[in-house]
């Protein structure tokens, strides 16, 4: 449409003219821009009933294009598939976001990815094949945080996470118990009172462990 000022796009104008989308247009899919996929086609679904007569518009030669509802229902999940990375991006591209935030955003997008269900509503079996496509990059990230100790020791210092979150979502015995020898040999290592303090040493091993353990 954007493409054809002088033909197509006057006629959007006009399909759109007596409705809440006037003189708005669909954004583009642009390769280079984060999330444009996902703000195309929300806007594809909000101006639906725009998008159906304009195709169904003979004079506009699109009529072969119009979609069936199954296509339509496959537009919505994807949209709702992609607003889970939307909304990461969003948070992550903030003033607020920390390292702590890091592994549950992942952990979030990683079991829609791999179950495919967003807000309890399967989504359509093509999606669901190229989600867990999708899941394999999604991997090859998650693993370059055991490169760096630092996202193990803000969960496990974490007020609201510590232990209780990796049992949540389930890990491995082995890997929550990792988790705490890395943040204990960082206290011991880089943070620990000097051998003239034993006493005061001792006491804050145990409030380590406090910190560490306590689920509540």
């Amino acid at each position: 449409i954007i493409n054809l000022p002088t033909l197509l796009l006057p006629r959007w104008h006009e399909t759109v003219a007596n409705t809440e989308f006037k003189n708005h247009v669909l954004p583009r899919d642009v390769a280079t821009h984060w999330n444009s996929t996902y703000n195309m086609l929300s806007a594809f679904i909000k101006m639906k009933s725009a998008v159906v007569d304009f195709l169904d518009c003979a004079s506009n030669g699109f009529a072969d294009y119009a979609l069936s509802s199954e296509e339509w229902e496959a537009i919505g999940d994807l949209v709702k598939a992609l607003k889970i990375l939307k909304d990461a991006t969003t948070f992550f591209s903030s003033n607020s976001p920390n390292i702590s935030s890091v592994i549950p955003a992942m952990d979030t997008i990683n079991e829609v990815f791999a179950s495919g269900i967003v807000d309890n509503h399967e989504l359509c079996a093509p999606l669901r094949h190229a989600l867990s496509i999708g899941k394999k990059t999604l991997n090859k990230y998650y693993a370059l945080t055991d490169d760096s100790d630092i996202y193990r020791i803000t969960m496990v210092l974490h007020p609201l996470y510590k232990l209780a979150y990796f049992k949540t979502v389930h890990w491995q015995e082995s890997l929550i118990n990792n988790a705490v020898d890395v943040t204990h040999k960082a206290w011991t290592t880089r943070y620990k009172p000097s051998t003239a303090l034993e006493s005061t040493t001792a006491q804050a091993t145990v409030c380590f462990y406090l910190l560490s353990h306590h689920i509540d």
